[in-house]
């Protein structure tokens, strides 16, 4: 007889996958968490890469199932009858995707919707056709109203009618809370961050070195993450303290900021690194001394708790969900866009006026973004939900 609690399916809007390997691994991460005392298997769908009508990819991961569906998406013909067929396709994936769950759990006690849009659907279809509850981890930026990236008007109408209907709402950020609370005042909501695998990401405290290795890891959507700004302020630096070294890890388009760096010939001073593991992204945090994030707008990225599971300080924009775990203990925070500021706290932890215990950190780290932790307040969750 299985010691797991609850069977759980979670239906993930974002994941890794054949295009985007990287897209969504913290909703992986999330996954992984909820698997250690429940029988969990994630359920995703994306449009194929090839011209197979349906194709489904089964793994194993840790203690979590994976199923990741492929539909043929049509690009051609009248729109109204193009979306038509591909809302049948994208149905047909479902449904043989949730065949496959049935297989290996049973039908779930509980759904776990990782963002809303745009496998939402599905989870209010089970609630209505199977009476499975469901409840909702939110990380997208659409749901800032005041950014670029917010989704239009007919997606927010359909996100709303899926927040209503959910048992409890859990943005990963207080700020993500409120902007989501707009939507459905009267929703059940909290809050449990983002998750980091305490036993991957290591802390590390490097010998006493004249230099520092400061890192950055994002998508690089300048909009989002300001890496322009970034690279002026090494460009700034370099006559100031040319022992500063920033590592740029992205799986995005970021052929801008590279232009970028040759334009101010900073490329001593600044490294691009392509799509990384989630181990290597482990690493190359172990062996840096500080992550740097100069966002314009943010959630609460992984990457701030991975570094703080690692022991290291963040030193970032003060911005939305950041300030709610990055606080004086563990890092330095300036105004969103201020170069001069963002410049003046790197030089202040360069020249040690502004030190961090790292046993400190990594202890705040394993109090709130753990995976045995974050797992337990999922379960706790459902507990309240789920009757046995």
């Amino acid at each position: 007889m299985s010691s797991k609690l609850f069977k759980v399916l979670t239906i993930c809007s974002w994941y890794p996958n054949d295009t985007k390997p990287t897209l969504g691994n913290f909703v992986q991460k999330h996954a992984d968490a909820i698997s250690i005392y429940n029988d969990t298997v994630a359920l995703a769908i994306f449009p194929s890469t090839d011209e197979t009508s349906i194709r489904l990819v089964e793994s194993q991961r840790r203690d979590l199932k994976e199923i990741v569906v492929y539909y043929n998406k049509s690009t051609k013909g009248f729109k109204p009858i193009r979306l038509v067929k591909n809302y049948f396709a994208h149905r047909r994936a479902f449904k043989m995707g949730y065949a496959k769950v049935l297989a290996h759990i049973g039908k779930p006690d509980i759904v776990h919707l990782n963002i809303v849009y745009p496998l939402g659907i599905w989870a209010l279809w089970l609630k209505w056709r199977n009476k499975i509850p469901y409840v909702i981890t939110e990380n997208s930026s659409g749901f800032h109203v005041e950014s670029d990236h917010a989704y239009p008007a007919p997606i927010l109408r359909l996100c709303k009618k899926v927040i209503k209907n959910a048992s409890v709402v859990l943005p990963v950020s207080e700020n993500l809370k409120r902007n989501m609370q707009k939507l459905s005042p009267n929703s059940k909501f909290g809050i449990i961050s983002n998750v980091v695998d305490e036993h991957l990401f290591h802390q590390t405290i490097l010998p006493e070195s004249e230099h520092k290795k400061l890192i950055h890891i994002s998508t690089g959507v300048d909009s989002i993450k300001n890496l322009t700004g970034m690279i002026n302020v090494m460009n700034s630096l370099r006559t100031k303290r040319p022992n500063v070294h920033l590592d740029i890890v992205s799986d995005g388009d970021i052929e801008y900021a590279k232009a970028l760096a040759n334009q101010l010939d900073v490329n001593d001073f600044v490294t691009f690194h392509s799509t990384k593991t989630t181990a290597e992204v482990a690493n190359m945090i172990e062996n840096s001394d500080a992550l740097l994030m100069f966002s314009n707008y943010e959630n609460f990225p992984c990457v701030i708790a991975e570094a703080m599971m690692c022991g290291k300080p963040v030193i970032s924009s003060n911005v939305n969900g950041i300030p709610e775990h990055v606080q004086d203990l563990n890092g330095m925070l300036v105004n969103p866009r201020d170069e001069q500021a963002m410049e003046n706290a790197i030089i202040a932890f360069v020249d040690k006026t502004k030190t961090f215990n790292s046993d400190e950190i990594r202890h705040y780290a394993m109090q709130h973004f753990s995976y045995s932790e974050v797992g337990k307040q999922f379960t706790e969750i459902y507990k309240g939900l789920v009757k046995k």
